[in-house]
């Protein structure tokens, strides 16, 4: 199901924080989830409302037109590999959570594109790679019958869980991938080896994984090289397993897997 609240977004907004509230009330359990989201990394969502005005309605127009351009034709290519069904597809302006996310909504596996988030990124011509991409994590969902979201309460499966979706993006639209620049990749492959250490000694010493992962985050002057990982983690699974028997391996499999793949 695709549940568009853009038309009440456009409704309500007048460019105020009291606005866009009157909008997002709409949706409690939108409201709720984006509220959430900053909650379980001890952050107050009342901060982030300034992020409200940093984008034109122009501009969330832009992400709007290209998003519905691009949603069909990346469904259709999912559907020539793998059977998906009773999902939805949410689409709304929030405090910049992220330009898509897979979790829980409506009781069940969702995918929530931000248009803001979108905008902020500039990410207009690159959709196809991201939709791809978190299709990939429903997919993942799905064939596992596991809310992932669940499963990556623990870091270092983020390397599982964002390696397969990465994996799914480049079987579905190839490269570059929509987060990459210039030269980015190339730098991965010349330098996993020290991506692999770094990843093991955080692991070692309980140091966060995020600086990885998100488009916020800078690690050796690049950011999601925890994306190139896991691509790489899932591939060297390939060898053995198939992508629907790697959706579905056991949590301690994945672990010796990670270590193993990273030494």
């Amino acid at each position: 199901m695709l549940i568009d609240t853009f038309s009440s977004f456009l409704k309500h907004w007048d460019g105020s924080i009291d606005s866009w509230i009157e909008y997002i009330k709409q949706y409690p359990e939108l409201f709720e989830k984006i509220r959430w989201d900053y909650e379980r990394y001890k952050m107050d969502w009342r901060e982030f409302l300034g992020v409200l005005s940093k984008r034109s309605v122009d501009e969330l127009k832009l992400a709007h037109r290209a998003l519905l351009n691009a949603l069909p034709k990346v469904e259709r290519k999912i559907r020539e590999y793998f059977e998906v069904k009773d999902y939805n597809i949410v689409i709304y302006v929030g405090l910049e959570n992220g330009a898509g996310w897979v979790t829980e909504f409506m009781r069940k596996p969702s995918i929530l594109f931000g248009l803001e988030a979108i905008a902020e990124l500039n990410w207009y011509d690159k959709l196809e790679g991201l939709i791809a991409h978190e299709f990939g994590h429903l997919v993942h969902w799905l064939l596992r019958g596991e809310n992932i979201e669940k499963l990556e309460d623990e870091q270092i499966f983020w390397l599982y869980t964002e390696g397969f979706a990465q994996r799914i993006e480049d079987l579905i639209i190839g490269r570059p991938w929509h987060f990459e620049e210039d030269g980015w990749f190339e730098w991965c492959e010349e330098n996993e080896a020290l991506l692999k250490q770094e990843f093991l000694r955080r692991i070692k010493e309980k140091e966060p994984l995020n600086p990885f992962f998100g488009s916020w985050y800078v690690l050796f002057g690049k950011q999601f090289l925890g994306y190139y990982l896991g691509y790489r983690f899932i591939c060297w699974l390939e060898r053995e397993y198939s992508l629907e028997e790697i959706a579905k391996l056991e949590k301690e499999e994945i672990k010796n897997k990670i270590l193993e793949f990273l030494r």
